[in-house]
């Protein structure tokens, strides 16, 4: 039931938990960077808003909180330098609430639908 607020919240830190899960249902594990970026597609490809990156840290933060993410801090390689940057590695945490609410989601098959069509159009 926890999860079903998180995916049908429309404002606040629940909407960018939300969104959090979704970015990750597809990937299932990311740097917080790539989540950012991937909430920030998915959005404007929805034409919502894109939350700010210390929402999006908090989100993260409150869902390991709650066992819905594995939050590990790590080392991610990068070219601007040779010792890497710091960054928190995020892992969904498959349950069987999840895949039950996440099955409903309007928004996730919405997004998943206009990706689909956008890929079939540049197959030619």
């Amino acid at each position: 039931m926890f999860i079903k607020n998180i995916l049908s919240s429309e404002k606040g830190l629940e909407n960018v938990m939300g969104d959090v899960i979704r970015v990750l249902w597809l990937y299932k594990r990311l740097w917080l960077s790539e989540i950012y970026s991937e909430i920030g597609g998915m959005n404007s490809s929805l034409n919502e808003g894109t939350p700010s990156y210390k929402d999006v840290v908090k989100a993260v933060e409150e869902l390991g909180k709650k066992g819905i993410v594995k939050v590990d801090k790590q080392i991610r390689g990068s070219l601007a330098t040779s010792k890497g940057v710091e960054d928190m590695l995020v892992t969904l945490v498959i349950s069987e609430e999840l895949m039950k609410e996440i099955a409903n989601d309007q928004k996730l098959h919405k997004y998943l639908r206009l990706r689909e069509e956008l890929f079939r159009s540049y197959k030619g």
